[in-house]
């Protein structure tokens, strides 16, 4: 928004509505964890950006920018926010629901990835560390989806989304997932 870049995605409907911004477009729909299919559970399926656009009621000319976390990132990000929410009931009921979690976090993505490949002039990826450290690089994906944008006075520091109140407890951190990981991939 401070680059003066319009966002149709910005309203926070049900996440089992096409036009969430965590909307789970990936076809096999089960890989949506059990525990968040009430709030994510859909049976839509497209497979274009035209296809994608008129299902979520979007203007036909809409591009989309997919800002993607490094997967353990991710994982701490989902089982904080799912102890938060009360998707699972404790931290070790979460760091056992990891397996689900990555089939979900990998198929959407996956999803994207694929429009992004076959239509790179709508859709592009973006690595969320990538633009932590070289923010311009939002700049150069707009310009490469042709958008028009203003960066002047752009300093890349975004004010952080006030989803989560600041002083919510965070019990999971990278070392728990990457314990879990480590102990999921001995398992024969």
């Amino acid at each position: 928004m401070s680059l003066r870049v319009p966002v149709v995605n910005m309203a926070e409907p049900s996440g089992c509505l096409p036009w969430h911004k965590h909307f789970r477009w990936q076809h096999d729909k089960q890989t949506i964890p059990s525990f968040i299919r009430r709030q994510y559970g859909n049976e839509l399926i497209v497979d274009d950006v035209a296809g994608l656009n008129a299902a979520a009621g979007y203007p036909p000319e809409t591009r989309h920018l997919v800002i993607r976390k490094d997967e353990t990132d991710w994982l701490v990000s989902i089982l904080n926010w799912s102890l938060y929410c009360g998707w699972v009931e404790n931290k070790e009921a979460g760091l056992c629901a990891i397996p689900a979690l990555l089939a979900d976090h990998r198929a959407y993505h996956q999803f994207w990835q694929r429009l992004a490949d076959r239509e790179p002039e709508r859709v592009r990826i973006l690595d969320l560390a990538r633009l932590a450290g070289y923010p311009e690089h939002l700049c150069e994906a707009l310009a490469a989806l042709d958008l028009a944008f203003h960066d002047h006075g752009f300093t890349g520091i975004f004010e952080e989304v006030p989803k989560s109140p600041p002083g919510r407890a965070r019990p999971v951190v990278a070392h728990d997932v990457a314990m879990a990981l480590s102990s999921a991939a001995e398992k024969p």
